[in-house]
């Protein structure tokens, strides 16, 4: 039929249900960007949609033929997956038509997977504008409470160790906003691919430390990566005494990265405080505690494995399973992920 070829070239999927809930209809569009076969699609739909998504899809055609409804609903948005399992978030609208006196469902999907990636992202945004505001008010309320008192006791009588500690507050002070501006980055919308083995030489660079890096992986990430290990190293430098860091870096289903140093290692009663706000023995706190917010931001993770040698865990979704994007997918090598040594 004429309309049918026209539909088929229509830039949103097309899918006509009838009230027996069979597809006898669905325009070419849907199954090109699933990469399923039309006669797939036709016969297993359910196979596309996510298990919680469908049955809500189901109910919505349901709904459309119980009530006739002309005016389509406020949109469904339901979760499909291609037969590479990546998911589309796709807005689906409903809407009652009858053909040569036969009542028939058609249903209209719309990509809208970078509107819910923006809706998610805005509120990622809003909870970090939340707690960046709320730590600012905090910890530097606090170090200014530490400040004016010391000023007016010099006020008083010139004393060294009195001033020693003004200087110290406000270092810690400058250290803090310098904290803040790391934690801005996980902020950073864009993101790229990074070798992890370039990043580990180029921060290390800095430190005067001996670090041996073991295997290598490319991840998704934003400058942010950078200081994950510019806090890890800095760490292991400044409160573990390290001369040298060990770095191995495996990639099978995920990228794990083990990061150890030959220092005084960590205490068994701090081990499972090291990523919390605030707490430290020296310096501001908040190194590690990015390091978290970091790896989270990057869908990964970071938990210590080993006190004793101050080992670090770190997980990063590989390249091939994080990135939509075609244009990302080629920069990361999308099918494999070299292994140095």
């Amino acid at each position: 039929m004429e309309w049918k070829t026209a539909v088929d070239e229509f830039p949103v999927a097309i899918v006509v249900v009838d009230e027996r809930g069979q597809i006898v209809y669905l325009n070419k569009i849907l199954a090109e960007r699933s990469g399923l076969s039309y006669e797939e699609m036709m016969k297993n739909p359910q196979n596309y949609f996510h298990k919680e998504d469908y049955p809500k899809l189901v109910d919505l055609v349901v709904k459309t033929f119980v009530e006739k409804r002309k005016n389509p609903d406020p949109p469904l948005i339901v979760r499909a997956f291609d037969k590479w399992g990546r998911i589309t978030w796709l807005e689906a609208r409903t809407r009652y038509v009858e053909i040569n006196g036969k009542p028939y469902c058609l249903l209209a999907y719309t990509d809208v997977s970078e509107r819910v990636a923006l809706q998610k992202r805005m509120e990622e945004l809003n909870d970090y504008l939340r707690f960046l505001n709320s730590m600012l008010r905090h910890d530097i309320l606090n170090i200014f409470a530490r400040i004016y008192p010391l000023i007016e006791l010099l006020e008083e009588e010139p004393d060294a160790e009195i001033l020693q500690k003004m200087k110290d507050a406000v270092t810690k002070g400058i250290d803090l906003v310098k904290k803040m501006k790391e934690l801005e980055s996980s902020l950073e919308f864009v993101k790229e691919c990074y070798d992890l083995r370039e990043v580990i030489i180029e921060v290390s660079k800095s430190h005067g430390v001996r670090v041996s890096v073991e295997g290598n992986a490319k991840v998704v990430a934003n400058s942010g990566i950078y200081s994950v290990f510019e806090n890890l190293i800095d760490n292991a430098v400044k409160h573990g005494g390290a001369t040298e860091i060990r770095v191995e870096i495996r990639s099978n289903d995920e990228v794990k990265v083990f990061f150890s140093d030959n220092g005084k290692g960590i205490p068994k009663e701090f081990a499972n405080k090291v990523f919390t706000k605030g707490f430290t023995t020296k310096g501001t706190g908040l190194g590690l505690f990015i390091v978290k917010k970091l790896m989270e931001h990057y869908q990964g993770s970071i938990e210590l494995v080993n006190p004793e040698t101050a080992t670090f865990l770190l997980k990063f979704p590989k390249a091939s399973e994080q990135v939509i994007r075609n244009e990302l997918r080629e920069s990361c090598n999308y099918a494999s992920v070299e292994q140095q040594k």
